[in-house]
């Protein structure tokens, strides 16, 4: 996928972190607690259980997953994420994916068939590099993201419904401190 033209060095583009905060906020809005974190490194994951394919050869593609799962997948091949979030949702499970927001995306169309809900932003989540740091540009300023991002949630009675589209700004429900 074009990221138009990202700067974000290509050993770290699918190992952003969304930033704890968002979680958190996400989790405020949504009234649930994410048990697994589906896609992740050990260093960055959001819940206490989650899959890790470069820390513990999990793959979380091919594992059940929880029943409340968050999961930032590779923005380099979300669909596969889309899918599997699709079949967990048939089987009972709720999930959230963090996925660009980009409507002439096959992945996005493919959401618009099957999910509950999407949340669109009315800002751009700053990203976290692997080990926490913010990332900077070339001149050591902090870099915002190019691309807006949409929280996808996957619920199994979203399947039998209408796709519903909205604005949230999670800002509002972020955690004090």
């Amino acid at each position: 996928m074009d990221l138009n033209n990202t700067t974000t060095p290509e050993t770290e583009r699918d190992l952003a972190q969304t930033p704890p905060w968002f979680v958190k906020a996400a989790e405020n809005f949504l009234g649930l607690r994410f048990e697994v974190d589906v896609c992740t490194l050990k260093a960055t994951r959001k819940c206490p259980a989650f899959y890790s394919l470069i820390d513990f050869g999990v793959n979380g593609l091919e594992v059940p997953w929880g029943r409340v799962n968050w999961c930032n997948p590779p923005y380099s091949d979300v669909m596969p994420w889309v899918k599997k979030a699709t079949q967990e949702a048939e089987h009972g499970r709720i999930s959230c994916l963090l996925i660009p927001d980009k409507p002439e995306v096959g992945y996005i169309r493919a959401c618009d068939e099957v999910a509950d809900t999407i949340f669109h932003m009315p800002f751009r989540l700053n990203f976290l590099r692997p080990d926490g740091s913010e990332f900077m540009d070339k001149d050591d300023k902090k870099q915002g993201p190019k691309f807006p991002v949409a929280l996808i949630l996957f619920t199994p009675w979203g399947l039998r419904s209408p796709t519903r589209h909205t604005y949230v700004d999670f800002r509002i429900y972020r955690p004090a401190n």
